[in-house]
């Protein structure tokens, strides 16, 4: 199948749905949020997919949907650095986004009502600029590419955020599966520890790091206090898919949460060495 139409697809949109709803509920019910910034780092064409609709089949239209009911101003910025991918990013924003209500502005921006903005931009995910975000903004940031040697939230992005608002809630695919990637030199794997740990490193005490595991594998930034909710959640959008799911909290269940990591990045020969 085509890259991001496999089976766990479905799975991983049903996912950001969840989390994205979470985000807007949130959001709409706190006072110290005064606006949402999305961030989409890895947005690809925005294509339908067979007869999902397309506010379900998509991170743009999954987070121009959602935005929709945050009541709030809304900022959502779609990055895809690919020049060919970005023109078929645009033309199916301008094909999906007016049936929910989207008006275009200008040829990558969308307004709904007066205050949900959509920027669609040229660039890679790993150099979005934070200097749009403020001090009481609810950041959320996608980053789901093709493979984790695609990753494209920069090492630092977490903290910067930090330097800015307390408010940041991330997903990331990181796409290690055996019969992929795994394949490259141990050597290039083992900066893939470097990635999750530049996550750890800017991970504040009232936040923890949810690794979950199903073939491919994704890592959730989530309050504390939301642990267990957000863990179910992860658990039954697989399981709606009949995917299984392993899961770990970085600092509830560290010795859990190593055990993916390694499984996830090493071999079984280099395991057991």
């Amino acid at each position: 199948m085509d890259v991001g139409r496999t089976w766990r697809t479905p799975a991983k949109h049903d996912l950001m749905r969840n989390l994205i709803g979470k985000e807007v509920g949130v959001s709409k019910s706190k006072a110290e949020v005064r606006r949402c910034v999305w961030f989409d780092l890895t947005a690809g064409d925005a294509a339908p997919v067979d007869d999902i609709e397309w506010t379900s089949a998509c991170s743009p239209g999954i987070l121009a949907n959602h935005a929709r009911n945050v009541g709030k101003p809304t900022f959502i910025y779609a990055h895809e650095i690919k020049p060919a991918t970005y023109d078929r990013l645009l033309t199916n924003l301008a094909a999906n986004l007016p049936a929910i209500g989207y008006r275009q502005m200008a040829e990558n921006i969308w307004l709904h009502g007066e205050t949900v903005f959509l920027i669609a931009l040229n660039t890679s995910g790993a150099d979005a600029d934070l200097s749009v975000v403020q001090q009481g903004d609810a950041v959320f940031a996608l980053n789901d590419p093709n493979a984790i040697t695609e990753w494209a939230m920069r090492p630092t992005f977490a903290r910067e955020v930090g330097t800015r608002t307390w408010l940041f809630r991330s997903l990331s695919t990181l796409g290690c599966n055996p019969a992929g990637i795994k394949r490259l030199p141990a050597e290039e794997r083992a900066g893939w520890f470097d990635l999750i740990d530049s996550q750890e490193r800017a991970c504040p005490n009232y936040r923890d790091l949810l690794l979950c595991a199903s073939q491919w594998a994704y890592l959730m930034s989530e309050p504390t206090k939301w642990r267990s909710g957000m863990e179910n959640t992860a658990r039954t959008a697989f399981k709606r898919h009949g995917a299984s799911l392993t899961a770990a909290w970085w600092k509830e269940s560290p010795e859990a949460y190593e055990e993916i990591k390694r499984t996830l990045f090493l071999t079984g020969k280099e395991r057991a060495a």
